[in-house]
C-alpha cells in the first residue's frame, strides 16, 4: 500500500513539476522570440532629437505617463492610474531616472519592451511580461531608427525620482507570468502593411498608415476587444468600451454608423484642434490625444485623414443609436422633435411695392409678367434667405429685384456677399444672359474674381415675408429643437459661411427638415457664421 502511494505521490510531483516547466516555458518570453523573426539590432549612433519628440507626441506617451497634477508634458514621473475591468494599472515612471524610470535602460532594453512587450527583470533573467495596457502591440510596427529617437529624445528629459505602486489586478490578471501565452496568441511581430488604394498618393498613405497602426496606436481605443482582451480583427476601428466600461470610443471607420461624412480635411483639422464637423470640441482622453496630434505637422494628419478614410468600413453603430435610414423615406426616430412644417410668411398684402422682402421658401422665377405663374417653364430659383426689392405689382404677380456676387466664370449661381457661397438664385441661360454686371473684383482670400450683379424677375407674392428677423427666429428654433435632440447644439460661429455647407449637409440625413426648411436654416447659420455674424455687424450684401 505504502509502495502503492508513493508511485502516485511520484506520479503527481511529475505532472506539477512537468506542468510547471510547461508554464515556465510557455509564457517565457523567450519562448516568443524563439518563434518569431529576429529584430535587427538597431544603430545608436546618429539619434535625431527633433524626430525623437515627433515620435513622442505621435505616440501620445504624455497622456498616460505624465505625472499629474501639472501640465508639463515633458515631465513623466508616472502615477497616473487606468481603471480597467482587469483591475487598477498605475502607470509606470518612465522618466530619465536611473532608479525609477528608465534612465538606467539600454536602447536594446527600451526597444524590446516597446516592440515586443518584454522589460528587464531582476529575477527572471528571460525578462518581464509587460501588460498589453501598453499598447505594444501597436508600438511593434515602429521603426527602428524612431525607437532609438525616441529614446534618445527621453533621456534629455528631466529625472523624476517617483517609486509608482504595482498594479492592483483581480486573479488570475495578477500572475504577470501569464501574459506570456497572451504574447504568444496576439502579438504577431508583423509590420501588417495594407496596399495602398488605386489613385491615391502611395507614399502619404502609407505614411498615414504607419502613424495610425504604429506611435497614433488608433485602434487600442476605437476597436472591441475579447474576452481575452484581444482587438477583434474584422471589427477594427468600429468603436468599443473605454477600460472603464462606463465611456465609449466611437466607430472611426468610414462607414454611415461611424465617420463616414466627415471629408478628409475635416479628420485632419480635427486632429488639429479638437473640433469635429458638428461643432463639438473633443473631450475626456480624445482632449489628451489632440494635445498631442496638434503638435504634429500638417502633412502628417493629413496622411492619417487619407488612411483613415481608406480602412475597411465596419457597421457598427454605438449604443443607444439607431442604425442610419439606408431609405428615401423620412424615418422619425423616436427622440426627434418635430417641427413646424409651415415657413413663416408675411401676409400677400404686405407685399407692396418698394418693400424690402427676403425669401422663406424656394421661389420660381420668370423674366416677364406673362410669364409669371404660367405654364411658360421657370427660369430661376430664389433660395431661402434670400433677399429681394419689390418693383412693380400687379394682381398676385411681384417684380423682384436681387442684388449680389458671381464667381466671374459661373454665371448662374448669384452668392449674396463676395468670397461667400450663400447662395441666393440660380438662373437658366436666358436669366443669366440678363444680369447686369459690374467690375469684377478679386478675392484677397482665395484669389478669385468675383462680380456684383443686380437683375430683376417677376414671380408670385408668396413665401416672401418682409420680417428678416422673423425667418431668422423660426430657423434658430427648428435648428435647435432638432439638432439638440442628438447631440450638443454646435455654436453659429464654430465654422464659416463656407464650412457650414459641408457640415450640414453632412447632418441633413439625421433630420426631418423639407428642403425649403434646410436651405433657410443653412442661410441662417451662414448669415450668423464665424465670418459673418451678424451680432458683430459682418453681414455682407
Amino acid at each position: 500500500m505504502r509502495l502503492r502511494h508513493k508511485k502516485l505521490y511520484l506520479l503527481a510531483g511529475t505532472c506539477v513539476l512537468l506542468g510547471a516547466v510547461g508554464f515556465a516555458v510557455l509564457t517565457s518570453p523567450w519562448t516568443w522570440s524563439a518563434t518569431h523573426p529576429s529584430r535587427k539590432a538597431i544603430d545608436p549612433a546618429g539619434a535625431d532629437l527633433a524626430n525623437g519628440r515627433k515620435v513622442f507626441v505621435a505616440s501620445d506617451c504624455a497622456t498616460c505617463h505624465m505625472t499629474p497634477g501639472q501640465q508639463d508634458d515633458t515631465k513623466l514621473g508616472g502615477g497616473g492610474t487606468l481603471q480597467t475591468q482587469f483591475g487598477v494599472f498605475h502607470m509606470p515612471n518612465i522618466s530619465s531616472d536611473r532608479e525609477t524610470g528608465l534612465g538606467g535602460w539600454t536602447l536594446a532594453e527600451f526597444d524590446r519592451a516597446l516592440r515586443e512587450g518584454v522589460g528587464p527583470d531582476r529575477i527572471w533573467p528571460d525578462g518581464k511580461n509587460l501588460y498589453p495596457a501598453f499598447p505594444y502591440t501597436s508600438y511593434q510596427r515602429l521603426k527602428g531608427e524612431d525607437v532609438r529617437d525616441l529614446f534618445a529624445y527621453l533621456k534629455t528629459l528631466e529625472p523624476i525620482r517617483n517609486v509608482v505602486s504595482d498594479h492592483e489586478l483581480k486573479f488570475p490578471y495578477n500572475i504577470r507570468r501569464g501574459v506570456g501565452a497572451w504574447r504568444l496568441l496576439f502579438l504577431d511581430g508583423v509590420r501588417n502593411e495594407a496596399p495602398a488604394p488605386a489613385g491615391v498618393d502611395v507614399a502619404k498613405f502609407k505614411r498615414g498608415e504607419y502613424l495610425v497602426e504604429g506611435p497614433g496606436h488608433c485602434a487600442e481605443c476605437h476597436s472591441p476587444r475579447g474576452i481575452m482582451g484581444n482587438v477583434i480583427a474584422d471589427k477594427r476601428y468600429s468603436g468599443g468600451p473605454a477600460p472603464d466600461g462606463v465611456d465609449y470610443f466611437p466607430n472611426i471607420t468610414p462607414d454611415e454608423t461611424g465617420i463616414g461624412y466627415w471629408s478628409q480635411a475635416a479628420i485632419a483639422n480635427y486632429l488639429a484642434t479638437g473640433l469635429n464637423p458638428i461643432g463639438r470640441t473633443a473631450a475626456g482622453d480624445m482632449a489628451e490625444v489632440i494635445k498631442n496630434t496638434s503638435q504634429l505637422p500638417r502633412e502628417d494628419l493629413e496622411a492619417m485623414a487619407l488612411y483613415l478614410k481608406h480602412v475597411p468600413a465596419v457597421d457598427k453603430p454605438a449604443p443607444g443609436v439607431p442604425e442610419p435610414n439606408r431609405t428615401d423615406k423620412v424615418v422619425m426616430l423616436k427622440n426627434a422633435v418635430r417641427v413646424a412644417a409651415s415657413l413663416p410668411v408675411s401676409p400677400e398684402a404686405a407685399i407692396a411695392q418698394g418693400a424690402d422682402v427676403w425669401v422663406a421658401g424656394t421661389k420660381s422665377v420668370w423674366m416677364s409678367q406673362d410669364g409669371a405663374g404660367s405654364a411658360a417653364p421657370e427660369q430661376g430659383k430664389l433660395l431661402g434667405g434670400a433677399q429681394a426689392k419689390v418693383g412693380q405689382r400687379v394682381g398676385t404677380k411681384v417684380q423682384l429685384t436681387v442684388k449680389g456676387w458671381q464667381m466671374a466664370d459661373v454665371p448662374s449661381i448669384i452668392y449674396q456677399a463676395k468670397g461667400h457661397r450663400i447662395m441666393v438664385a440660380v438662373l437658366d441661360k436666358e436669366a443669366a444672359a440678363a444680369v447686369q454686371r459690374g467690375t469684377a473684383e478679386k478675392d484677397t482670400e482665395t484669389g478669385q474674381s468675383w462680380v456684383p450683379v443686380q437683375v430683376t424677375f417677376w414671380s408670385d407674392e408668396k413665401n416672401l415675408n418682409t420680417d428678416r428677423q422673423a425667418l431668422w427666429s423660426y430657423s434658430a428654433t427648428t435648428f435647435q429643437k432638432t439638432c439638440s435632440a442628438c447631440h450638443v447644439l454646435p455654436q453659429k460661429t464654430h465654422f464659416t459661411a463656407n464650412q457650414w455647407i459641408g457640415t450640414l449637409k453632412a447632418m441633413k440625413r439625421f433630420t426631418s427638415f423639407s428642403d425649403d426648411q434646410y436651405r433657410l436654416i443653412l442661410a441662417y447659420l451662414q448669415n450668423h457664421s464665424k465670418d459673418l455674424n451678424e451680432a458683430s455687424g459682418g453681414t455682407k450684401h
